[in-house]
């Protein structure tokens, strides 16, 4: 009986205490949310998950890398960084601070080329002083800028021991819309072994961490596991890289035909063209709608927005697969020469030449021309 008594005092006692700590948990858990999804916790919640996403950074190290390295490091979270060479040759320390942390380290060239326009020897060089810059941390995948490749770049990808690593999640960060919009768009996005291309250099990157704070703790809730690739074996999953869809805001997409008149644009009664919209024009003046080209052509057109960030010039190979010929970062409110384009490097076909303006709130609108190459 006596046995029976101090027990049952124990366990009052004990149950008082209990009260307490309950009541602390959850003072704690409503001030501090953040504290429920520590590394330690998010790490135990996705233990046995399949569910595994890839966060890459494109373009560093810069002054935001080591912000992004204290987020990720605060989730358990590791992820894999395409560095710039000229940007790791002068800050050595931030690539030893990214292995360190048991991140993956890519090639993302020296001088952020467009792969397909330079010569093979270019692109060796931009990619062996990457490797140099990079030392023996390297994990073996190559980043081309813009996402831009050929046969001939993946086959010197191939030959200096490279694999491509591309990605099937772009929040278009670089855009700057926001973080919320950043985030939405990654969070919305995501799938099993899903790569998302986000980026620590090139600019103002502090939208980037704003939106990471958001990001890391969303998927890990939906049981998110964050791996690094490119390092300790783990190659990129096979993936085919399509451009995002276009966004509900946007303007729709215009396939245009021989004589037909551009956007934004009107003929009056004596056949003089009325003045173009000011808030965006996009439009390929030469080649023109139904050509057959041959050789090395000048590419012109009219890119133009109100709230413009970029221009992007691709060709849609047999209207199916699309390959980066182009950028720029300056408006053409007229005829404006974009590149000269060696068709001589494409194959022989009926494609499409693909202008598109990107503008505020990753949003872009964009022009279809038919042409055909016949070398």
């Amino acid at each position: 009986m006596h046995i029976s008594t101090t027990n049952s005092t124990k366990r009052i006692g004990m149950s008082q205490n209990s009260g307490w700590l309950v009541a602390v948990a959850l003072f704690v858990c409503i001030l501090w949310p953040e504290a429920t999804t520590s590394a330690q916790g998010v790490s135990q919640a996705t233990l046995s998950s399949n569910k595994v996403i890839y966060l890459t950074f494109d373009d560093g190290p810069s002054d935001h890398t080591q912000e992004i390295l204290d987020l990720l490091a605060r989730y358990d979270a590791k992820a894999t960084f395409f560095v710039i060479g000229r940007a790791a040759a002068s800050q050595p320390e931030s690539i030893e601070a990214i292995y360190a942390a048991g991140h993956g380290l890519g090639n993302h060239t020296y001088n952020h080329p467009s792969l397909p326009l330079v010569s093979s020897e270019r692109m060796v060089d931009e990619v062996t002083k990457t490797a140099a810059a990079i030392g023996g941390r390297d994990g073996g995948c190559l980043r081309p800028p813009y996402g831009a490749r050929n046969a001939a770049v993946v086959k010197n990808a191939e030959q200096l021991g490279y694999q491509l690593a591309l990605w099937t999640i772009d929040p278009r960060d670089w855009a700057r819309p926001g973080a919320r919009a950043i985030a939405n768009h990654v969070i919305t996005h995501a799938h099993p072994d899903g790569v998302v291309v986000m980026h620590d250099g090139g600019g103002n990157r502090a939208q980037t961490v704003a939106a990471l704070r958001i990001i890391l703790p969303a998927l890990a809730k939906q049981g998110y596991r964050f791996v690094a690739m490119c390092r300790d074996g783990i190659a990129p999953p096979p993936q085919k890289q399509t451009p995002p869809p276009m966004p509900p805001s946007s303007a729709p997409i215009l396939t245009i035909s021989a004589g037909a008149t551009s956007q934004g644009s009107a003929s009056d009664s004596e056949g003089e063209e009325t003045p173009l919209t000011p808030l965006g024009v996009v439009r390929i003046t030469n080649p023109k709608a139904g050509a057959t080209v041959r050789g090395e052509i000048l590419v012109t057109a009219v890119a133009t927005h109100s709230t413009f960030r970029k221009w992007q010039l691709d060709l849609i190979l047999n209207g199916e697969s699309d390959t980066f010929l182009a950028f720029g970062e300056s408006p053409a409110s007229e005829p404006t020469e974009l590149m000269p384009w060696d068709t001589t490097r494409y194959p022989n076909g009926e494609h499409q030449l693909r202008l598109r303006v990107v503008y505020e709130g990753m949003n872009y609108d964009e022009y279809l021309l038919p042409i055909t190459v016949a070398n």
